[in-house]
């Protein structure tokens, strides 16, 4: 048996949410795929790092023909017709338009059906369009949700829906360390104090991000002696004009950060060490941050009416994301409800452990190997 997986997201140097589930998915199927079966990692670039540390049974395979655009739809159609393995994973929303008859795609969600003004013209159509054939075409889907699957349903009525595995992604465990010894201050490194509120994700609409500083404001005009700050760690999204104009707009934009991506070690420290995490997003197909927030000790507020929910059960505050007012209602429950505070930490670490990537790993090979669980 011959399984190939498109790594060219896994092996992006600055990676986010779909990066990081191809990336920790991959590496640990490394560990439990048995040697009988064959792995082609499919890639536009040479392997970086730990991804280029192949198993034995395991062979890198750069399709390095042109063009250099339309990657998926050009040279991995053009492999498949050529050397198509048994079976292919497609990690990412886009599928090849020639594939083997078991290809299996990731749908992580359809955001694009929701929040069309997000996406330009041909992004919209194309992230609509492809999960819409992926349901009526592909041997099976995999999403990272129950949320996504009754999404997928919901938008698309497909005619069956058996097809559709619902795998939880995982979280990066180093979360869970509670050494702080070697732990440097990034706090002083990047200027933003102490005593922060933090958001991760991109400073767009879907994210909510200027409602976050809105709500932001309303706190800090009740609690004007709180010198807590809001510490804001993504790249500029659709709708950034409306954050900066809601920073500009705040009395307290001298307490607001905007620090852009940061590196993976900084992120954690600055998860761990963060008074609250704030996560109201408007759509979301999983959640990750959630899980990180949890597992590093630090209380969730989050958002209701997507995945969210799914993913940190009981160990979160959630909020109406619509409603500034709620959100900052939310920010003073964790900051200063010290029983609803302990009762969430306590749970969202029991939640947490729910959480695998190795999970992840193994039950998408079962998904592979045509639901049989070779893994020993």
């Amino acid at each position: 048996m011959v399984i190939g997986i498109d790594a060219s997201r896994a092996n992006h140097t600055q990676k986010t949410g779909v990066e990081w589930y191809a990336w920790h998915t991959i590496e640990h199927l490394k560990h439990i795929i048995p040697d009988t079966v064959r792995v082609v990692l499919y890639t536009n670039t040479p392997l970086q790092g730990d991804l280029a540390v192949l198993p034995k049974h395991w062979e890198e395979k750069v399709l390095r023909w042109p063009p250099k655009r339309l990657w998926t739809q050009v040279r991995l159609s053009i492999e498949m017709v050529i050397h198509a393995p048994d079976v292919l994973w497609i990690p990412a929303h886009v599928f090849p338009l020639i594939h083997p008859k078991k290809t299996v795609m990731t749908v992580h969600d359809i955001a694009a059906c929701t929040f069309k003004e997000s996406y330009n013209f041909f992004e919209a159509w194309y992230s609509t369009y492809i999960p819409k054939k992926a349901l009526k075409k592909l041997w099976k889907i995999i999403v990272p949700s129950q949320f996504t699957k009754e999404e997928l349903i919901e938008k698309f009525s497909p005619k069956k829906t058996d097809h559709i595995n619902v795998i939880h992604h995982g979280y990066n465990e180093v979360y869970n360390k509670k050494d702080k010894k070697s732990e440097k201050d990034v706090q002083k490194i990047y200027g933003t104090g102490a005593k922060y509120i933090l958001s991760v994700g991109r400073l767009e609409q879907k994210k909510n991000t200027a409602r976050m500083i809105k709500a932001f404001t309303i706190y800090k005009d009740a609690h004007q002696h709180d010198d807590i700050k809001f510490v804001l760690i993504g790249k500029p999204g659709y709708g950034y004009k409306k954050v900066q104009e809601a920073i500009e707009k705040s009395p307290y934009k001298k307490d607001i950060y905007e620090l852009g991506w940061v590196k993976d070690n900084d992120l954690m420290l600055f998860m761990k060490k963060a008074a609250v995490f704030l996560f109201p997003s408007l759509y979301e197909g999983f959640g990750i941050p959630i899980l990180e927030a949890q597992a590093s000790g630090t209380i969730v507020v989050a958002g209701k009416g997507s995945s969210l929910e799914e993913v940190g059960k009981d160990g979160a505050i959630y909020i109406d994301v619509k409603s500034e007012e709620d959100i900052a209602k939310g920010i003073e429950m964790a900051l200063h409800n010290k029983e609803k505070r302990e009762e969430c930490l306590q749970k969202g670490f029991l939640n947490v452990q729910q959480f695998s990537w190795a999970t992840c790993a193994k039950e998408t090979f079962i998904a592979l190997s045509e639901g049989k669980n070779m893994v020993s």
